[in-house]
């Protein structure tokens, strides 16, 4: 699926808060903006929804991610989407 989205990501770790537009053509590209956000997240939320173990949807439901337009989480679905679960063959 093709679409944009505009990210709002704060990362507490590093003390950093940046605003990038995602989009998806036949690739992924991720360069700063100063659009509007349709999603605010922290990065371990985009991690999850990036690893695709979790849907932006979810995380919109349980007040992690804050969507700021009708759509932005289905799109979000969409285009975070993957062929198959994150699975990691070694325990730690």
């Amino acid at each position: 699926m093709d679409g944009e989205l505009v990210l709002d990501v704060d990362d507490p770790f590093l003390g950093e808060h940046n605003r990038h537009l995602l989009t998806v053509r036949a690739a992924r590209r991720l360069r700063p903006t100063e659009r509007e956000p349709d999603l605010s997240l922290d990065m371990s939320d985009l991690s999850s929804i990036y690893l695709g173990g979790t849907a932006p949807s979810k995380l919109v439901r349980a007040g992690h991610i804050r969507a700021h337009r009708p759509g932005a989480a289905a799109l979000a679905d969409a285009l975070f989407s993957a062929e198959r679960p994150p699975h990691c063959l070694h325990w730690f």
